[in-house]
């Protein structure tokens, strides 16, 4: 048998995916996940307060995966039997996005997502086998109760080898309760977090502080915590969310972040967020990890429930950003993220090379480029809505139905529309550099009549070092607060924005664009020559949504308030701000500058607090900042595992000053 021969090789996940091959893909890799749990390699036992812990072992090619459901790492597969690895794609790796590539730009049908953990503490996964049975499909039914029974295997196996090495007996205890029953304490609580976190590939913490609340009985768990985010740290793993119901369990879970690269926190505030709130989350950046961010609950929890009435009072407070910051709600949604990343700059190159010169005036070739772009969102929208037809087919993803609200009860996979919330998020990448184009455009070529439009290519294709520096220091730029700019600027937004407002994905309510650019700018940038905007040819794009490096020159509030000149209030998907500052800064003129900027309509600021002799000598010297940590696009990372152009792109942003 195929199973057999699966089994010879070690691949024990594969294995289950071949015993009853007349089955539903579902049921397949459902099946497939048992055997792995019940054959996985352990993690070392180390004497850590959680378990389990560290790097997930992995000796199989073939395993659970977030994104996939199932992952094949090819070329170790290719190594053990080739011809085992060819059969394997060729029945479980169909499914292929049609977005596409160069509209990809920080995702590509990307699928983050975190599980029900509130459900799971207080109600444990047996109870979810009562649900389960009331399921019509044959094989999805059957399925999800044989990954019961291979988490059931897994966690005592896991028990016994904390036996074996001597763990303390609380851990042990704990572990012999949760997740199939309910926890009782805090202690459990994390626990069985931790444990859920890794069935789930270690992707996202959700909503952890309102999460442990329940359990919480004034007692320090700073420590738990940081064991936690240890756990995600070396999985690679992403976000959670801290809302504005602030306890001291918020205060802990700021203070077990200090220095830790992951998660990237998503710090809710509002008018009345209290000072020892402000005070903690500023202590925390002074530790020069990125984190956390911060994120106006107006905005995002009224905006949310104004695009989407379908979402109760009671759900919208589970906003969780996922990946980088991609507006979901943690346990209860499915949401593309990202599932594009239209590239505006590239589509402004062609343009320009194809219209400039025939145009008469300037909204003769505005309004050409916003047809172009249109064109772009049309065909991207029905590539996602292709994409998620062939991914509901090929795709199912066994694990995520079982964990995420409301696929047992509606009977369908994750992939197929299970999830109580489903919407697409689509990145727009480079806006800021279309505007400052633009700007020139009009102002160079239209209204100044500077150059010719032949002329005016000309300089652009020879990447013309003097035109380009005349171009970066044009009198209107995004950035400065100037009212031309900001007038264009809300112009571009809504008319680039607006263009999902009509359009519906194949599975979920609607399209949500952002900017979150992830690390992808650099990439993006490569094939696009010089711009307008005095962008060198195959230089990154725009820092998501922050000023083109050095021409934000009046200083945060006005950056902040052009940022706000954008059309934020559609920007749901979410649109990310990278803000700088030097360590030295005044927590009152930092709260103030927060506050005014969520006031005006703001809905994320992410900050790095680092000067630019660190980043300078970093970037000359690695070995001495091994542990400097920067935001990036929606993420942190730790400065030395950048790219260079990534590097470069930080040591270039404007630090912003700070009384």
């Amino acid at each position: 048998m195929i199973s057999d021969k699966f089994k010879s090789i070690g691949e024990y996940g594969a294995a289950g995916m071949y015993e009853e091959q007349g089955r539903s893909l579902f049921f397949r890799k459902a099946l497939g996940i048992r055997r792995y749990y019940e054959n996985a390699e352990l993690a070392e036992y180390n004497g850590e307060l959680l378990y389990p812990l560290g790097i997930i072992p992995n000796k199989m090619s073939i395993y659970p995966f977030y994104m996939e459901g199932m992952r094949i790492n090819h070329s170790a597969m290719y190594e053990k039997d080739e011809a085992l690895a060819e059969l394997f794609c060729s029945e479980f790796c169909k499914y292929k996005s049609t977005v596409p590539p160069e509209h990809s730009v920080g995702g590509n049908m990307h699928n983050h997502s975190m599980p029900n953990y509130e459900r799971i503490l207080s109600e444990g996964l047996l109870s979810y086998t009562e649900r389960i049975e009331k399921i019509e499909d044959t094989d999805m039914r059957e399925g999800l109760l044989h990954i019961i029974e291979g988490i059931k295997s897994y966690l005592s196996r896991c028990v016994k080898y904390l036996e074996k090495a001597g763990a303390d007996a609380k851990l042990i205890n704990s572990l012999r309760k949760v997740p199939l029953y309910p926890a009782d304490n805090t202690y459990e609580a994390i626990v069985c977090w931790n444990f859920i976190l890794y069935l789930d590939n270690c992707d996202n913490l959700g909503c952890l502080a309102s999460g442990l609340y329940p359990y919480y009985k004034g007692e320090d768990v700073t420590d738990l915590l940081r064991n936690l985010y240890d756990n995600l740290d070396v999985n690679n793993g992403y976000s959670m969310a801290l809302g504005t119901d602030y306890t001291s369990l918020t205060l802990q879970c700021l203070e077990a972040s200090k220095g830790k690269r992951r998660p990237m926190i998503e710090l809710f505030v509002n008018e009345n967020t209290p000072e020892e709130i402000w005070e903690k989350a500023f202590e925390v950046i002074r530790s020069g990890n990125g984190q956390p961010a911060f994120y106006s609950e107006n905005a995002l929890y009224n905006g949310l429930k104004n695009k989407f009435p379908i979402i109760k009072d009671e759900d919208i407070k589970k906003f969780c950003g996922g990946g980088c910051t991609e507006a979901m709600l943690a346990g209860l949604s499915n949401v593309g993220s990202l599932d594009a990343g239209i590239n505006l700059l590239l589509i402004l190159e062609k343009a320009i090379y194809t219209k400039l010169t025939t145009a008469e005036t300037f909204e003769e070739f505005y309004n050409y480029y916003i047809n172009e772009v249109s064109s772009v969102v049309d065909t991207v929208t029905t590539e996602i809505g292709n994409s998620q037809r062939e991914r509901a087919k090929y795709n199912p993803q066994p694990m995520r139905t079982l964990l995420i609200d409301d696929c047992i009860d509606s009977g369908l996979d994750y992939n197929n529309g299970g999830a109580r919330y489903k919407w697409s998020i689509i990145n727009f990448a480079g806006m800021i550099n279309v505007i400052d184009s633009m700007l020139v455009i009009r102002d160079f070529v239209f209204e100044d009549r500077l150059y010719n439009a032949k002329k005016f290519i000309e300089l652009l294709k020879d990447n013309n070092m003097e035109f380009l520096a005349q171009a970066r220091k044009h009198r209107v730029s995004f950035g400065n607060d100037s009212k031309d700019a900001n007038s264009f600027t809300n112009r571009i937004s809504t008319d680039i924005f607006s263009m999902l407002d009509d359009k519906k994905p194949y599975l979920g309510q609607k399209f949500l664009p952002a900017s979150i650019q992830f690390m992808a700018q650099a990439m993006a940038g490569k094939d696009i020559g010089a711009t307008p905007d005095g962008r060198e040819k195959g230089s990154p794009l725009c820092d998501s949504l922050a000023a083109i490096f050095g021409k934000d020159t009046a200083g945060p509030t006005a950056l902040l308030k052009s940022v706000t000149s954008l059309d934020l209030k559609r920007a749901l998907g979410i649109p990310v701000l990278n803000f700088n500052i030097n360590p030295e800064f005044d927590n009152a003129t930092l709260k103030a500058l927060i506050s005014g900027y969520i006031m005006l309509g703001g809905i994320q600021m992410q900050i790095t607090c680092t000067s630019l002799k660190t980043l300078e000598e970093a970037y000359e010297n690695p070995d001495m900042h091994k542990n400097l940590i920067v935001r990036v696009g929606g993420y942190s990372e730790y400065f030395c595992n950048l790219t260079d152009d990534l590097k470069r792109m930080i040591i270039n942003r404007t630090i912003q000053k700070m009384g």
